[in-house]
């Protein structure tokens, strides 16, 4: 039996085809339960859904919904995706919706730190981008990390992880960059993000300006594990 262990992040984020509220709940519960084939039958380790954080004053990407599971099989994953029922529910789920899989890359730095009693609230944030340069994309994103470390703590940061794009078979190594963050307090985040000491690092490591976005976990009790 072996040993090792891999994990794949799957993130899918689109506009879903109904308008929100409980009937968007509880259409995507039905349909989930309704799966052919359960993921939590499959190497599917969590899976959770988050909306986009409505920012006082702004409504760009209000109704975007954002789904990150995390696999522990890639045959696994492919199986339960290649299901054609699988992939009419996400159809009836989602208007447009962009499914990727990314995968962690060794040498760039990611941590995870309890969260202290009593602080319940989570914020999600995302960044994309692909990278000049892989090895020197490593030393800038592991210098502003470890460097700012202290004050994304002070702020409410949580975890902080970095993957990149699965390449296919045979094809060359993918050069896009995915991080996810978590936070617990959204105003705090937001000052992080503009510190020059982080943006020293993390806006010299793309080719053009990366795609961010903050997530919040919907109202309500949705189909998660």
């Amino acid at each position: 039996m072996s040993t090792d262990l891999s994990l794949f992040l799957l993130s899918i984020r689109g506009t879903l085809a109904r308008h929100s509220g409980s009937g968007t709940q509880n259409f995507i519960t039905r349909q989930r339960a309704r799966l052919p084939i359960s993921p939590r039958q499959n190497p599917s380790v969590t899976s959770a859904i988050w909306c986009m954080f409505r920012w006082k004053r702004r409504k760009k990407g209000a109704g975007e919904f954002l789904i990150l599971d995390t696999w522990n099989s890639m045959d696994g994953l492919n199986n339960f995706f290649a299901n054609p029922t699988v992939q009419e529910q996400a159809g009836q789920i989602f208007a447009q919706r962009d499914p990727v899989v990314w995968a962690a890359v060794d040498g760039f730095v990611s941590y995870h730190i309890p969260a202290p009693s009593g602080i319940n609230d989570r914020f999600v944030t995302t960044a994309r981008g692909t990278v000049k340069n892989m090895d020197e994309a490593r030393k800038l994103h592991n210098s502003a990390i470890v460097k700012t470390l202290g004050k994304a703590r002070k702020a409410g940061n949580l975890s902080h992880e970095s993957y990149f794009r699965m390449a296919a078979p045979g094809s060359p190594e993918a050069m896009e960059w995915f991080g996810v963050d978590v936070w617990s307090r959204p105003d705090e985040m937001m000052g992080y993000y503009e510190d020059a000491d982080f943006l020293a690092g993390f806006n010299e490591m793309f080719t053009a300006e990366a795609i961010t976005a903050v997530w919040v976990h919907p109202k309500g009790e949705w189909a998660e594990w």
